[in-house]
């Protein structure tokens, strides 16, 4: 009878020694691993950039100093490879450019996007018989943007450049009527000119002068366009980003340039300037 009443109590003590054990075990709450905080993005403060007038250089640079490597997309951006300075005046105006930074220690690639403002016009075959005779520019790399300025103080064509070569502009909207410029120059086919166009727009660049040089073609017929600027239209399809469309596919599209290719090598195979309009009559 003792015997089996140390037995229970032994048995007892035991259960009751697991139990504590297992209560305990279940409210100690496990040591989690420290985090450290991400990376801040790779930012200039802004994401559209005012050409200056009052200042022969205009620099923006990123927010944070870092050790690595920097480069844009498409070619046009004139940065610092080492810093990710930035000089806007001398800068191609009027593209959306996706910015990079390879760190030179292990760690993601950093990405951000800014527009340089101003105009531009879309490489594109003008064909007149289907009624095709007028380029209109882009603002700000938006095509869904309305021209500041227009009856406000907009002028284009300042130097008379595109007049002298017979490329007809209008002064407030930089709208280009191609009819106009092959009926009263009489331009004859094969014919190439290459204008530089200067403007000021009413926006917040205070009309700062700004300028783009545009390439324009004239040909009797589609056939007798030229290979080589069939292909160049087809190559720029992928150079000329928008900015309002999200950022995320030219991020990759660029991401796969830079692989196998050293980060500027991969940014300079991209050259979206000068805009190239091709004029046909039918």
């Amino acid at each position: 009878m003792i015997k089996r009443l140390i037995l229970i109590l032994i048995i007892g003590s035991t259960c009751i020694l697991f139990s504590c054990k297992k209560e305990k075990a279940e409210i100690v709450e496990p040591v989690l691993p420290v985090v450290p905080p991400r990376a801040e993005k790779l930012n200039y403060g802004d994401s559209v950039f005012y050409v200056k007038e009052s200042t022969a250089k205009y620099v923006i640079a990123p927010g944070l100093v870092r050790s690595g490597r920097y480069a844009a997309f498409p070619d046009g951006l004139k940065i610092n490879e080492l810093t990710g300075e930035i000089d806007v005046n001398e800068s191609e105006t009027g593209l959306k450019y996706i910015v990079s930074f390879i760190s030179s220690q292990p760690a993601d690639t950093l990405f951000t996007s800014m527009v340089i403002s101003g105009i531009n016009y879309y490489d594109k075959i003008y064909n007149l018989s289907q009624g095709d005779s007028i380029a209109t520019p882009i603002y700000n790399a938006n095509n869904k943007l309305e021209l500041p300025g227009i009856n406000d103080g907009n002028i284009f064509d300042e130097s008379g450049g595109c007049k002298k070569a017979g490329i007809v502009v209008d002064s407030k909207s930089a709208i280009i009527n191609l009819a106009n410029s092959v009926r009263n120059q009489g331009i004859d086919t094969g014919s190439t000119e290459e204008v530089k166009l200067q403007y000021r727009i009413n926006d917040k660049s205070s009309k700062a002068l700004n300028n783009l040089s545009v390439k324009i073609y004239f040909y009797r017929d589609v056939s007798e366009i030229p290979e080589y600027l069939i292909d160049l239209i087809r190559e720029r399809k992928g150079t000329i980003l928008s900015a309002n469309v999200p950022e995320q596919p030219f991020v990759q599209s660029f991401a796969k340039r830079i692989n196998g290719f050293s980060i500027n090598a991969a940014a300079q195979r991209a050259r979206p300037r000068p805009p190239c309009i091709i004029v046909v009559s039918r």
